[in-house]
């Protein structure tokens, strides 16, 4: 893994993950984020992305989900036994898919919701104004409630919210899901700026792989629940298997898996 550095805050090693402890999602799914590293997890809907997250993120165990074979570790401690809410004061934050604000409440109490596992007003107002730094549009909207506010200050809210905890390790599912293209490219010049500025790592499942392996300098391709390829986003936009396999269409129209594109190459040369 050419991006990593000698330091890896988490580790995914030969994870396998049960639904109802009969549907077998995860199948030995190993995966590495770097310090202050951005990772990207590709693949198309029901490959196990969203599973991979909150069998990081601990939620899992609210969906009748479980690590059933394997190991997670963040900061070199064994984390997969643990609650959800015991994983989040260790610093791990995702950010569900759906932008999932109070809407109840304006985005400012949104904001300080995200401070409450950290002590002391001072350290609150402080993280306050370093969300408002990254996000000046929330500025304006501070005192609007949160349920009238645009999907992308929605999702600038969330991502607000989670930084208001000082996030270890953030965990992004889809951020560009239902936004405008001119919203998604500024919410993720943001994610970048986080990225580099605030030195916190990034594990990000994103729909838009182009977008995504731009932003990531390192992917991992899961399908069926499996990864079938991990490489720099570079090599991967070079890899003629992961462009055809994204296009997703064989020329009778049929949806290919990313087996069936490799497979029908090797026939096709071997034909030739």
């Amino acid at each position: 893994m050419e991006q990593k550095s000698n330091h890896i805050i988490l580790k995914l090693n030969n994870v396998e993950v049960m639904y109802h402890e009969v549907i077998l999602v995860l199948k030995g799914v190993s995966i590495e984020v770097p310090h202050g590293g951005i990772v990207a997890l590709l693949g198309a809907n029901g490959a196990g992305k969203s599973t991979t997250l909150k069998s990081i993120s601990g939620l899992l165990k609210h969906e009748d989900g479980e690590v059933t074979d394997g190991s997670i570790e963040f900061m070199g401690e064994r984390i997969h036994h643990l609650s959800a809410e015991e994983i989040a004061k260790r610093g791990i934050f995702q950010i569900i898919e759906g932008r999932r604000v109070f809407g109840h409440l304006t985005v400012e109490e949104n904001l300080k919701v995200g401070a409450h596992l950290r002590g002391g007003a001072s350290a609150s107002k402080e993280r306050l104004e370093m969300v408002y730094h990254y996000f000046p549009r929330l500025v304006e909207r501070r005192n609007v409630m949160a349920g009238f506010i645009s999907g992308g200050e929605q999702q600038m809210t969330v991502i607000g919210r989670a930084l208001m905890a000082q996030p270890k390790l953030m965990l992004l599912d889809e951020p560009s899901m239902g936004l405008a293209p001119l919203l998604i490219k500024e919410i993720f010049e943001i994610i970048t700026k986080l990225n580099k500025e605030e030195k916190i790592p990034l594990l990000l499942v994103e729909q838009n792989v182009k977008l995504a392996l731009t932003v990531a300098p390192y992917a991992y391709v899961l399908e069926n629940g499996r990864l079938v390829m991990h490489d720099t986003s570079e090599k991967l936009r070079e890899n003629p298997d992961i462009r055809d396999f994204y296009l997703g269409l064989s020329d009778l129209g049929e949806r290919k898996s990313f087996r069936q594109v490799k497979h029908y190459k090797r026939r096709k040369r071997w034909l030739t």
